[in-house]
């Protein structure tokens, strides 16, 4: 496993239904303490103005619709993002749970970072 430290800002910005992806657990604002966790997600466009989500929920029998700018809370969200080192601008692939980790904004590489595992004797 590659070693590399990333600079991330907290993660505030406003979701909507329509970034969720299977995997993704989130909550509605009203209820925050209700998770539910997307198995899949079907778009169908009714206008330019209105598109509707169809999200499979593990121990529900119907699927839950929704308009796809419908707010929600994250509370999983693992998404992999490509960023180049700072200092050699090596690109290098990161995976974060953005409402955990927050949204990245820089990387350096393991080529750059003394190794971890190195004991040092007297400390």
């Amino acid at each position: 496993m590659s070693n590399h430290a990333v600079v991330t800002l907290d993660f505030t910005r406003p979701v909507h239904a329509h970034e969720l992806r299977p995997g993704d657990v989130f909550a509605f604002p009203d209820a925050a303490h209700t998770p539910l966790t997307v198995v899949s997600v079907k778009k169908t466009v009714i206008s330019p103005e209105l598109t509707l989500l169809t999200l499979a929920l593990p121990g529900h029998t119907e699927p839950l619709h929704l308009p796809a700018g419908t707010p929600v809370r994250p509370l999983r969200m693992v998404r992999t993002v490509s960023l180049a080192c700072l200092l050699c601008r090596k690109p290098q692939d990161v995976e974060l749970d953005l409402p955990h980790d927050g949204e990245p904004l820089s990387l350096v590489c393991g080529d750059h970072i003394p190794d971890m595992d190195q004991t040092t004797e007297g400390r």
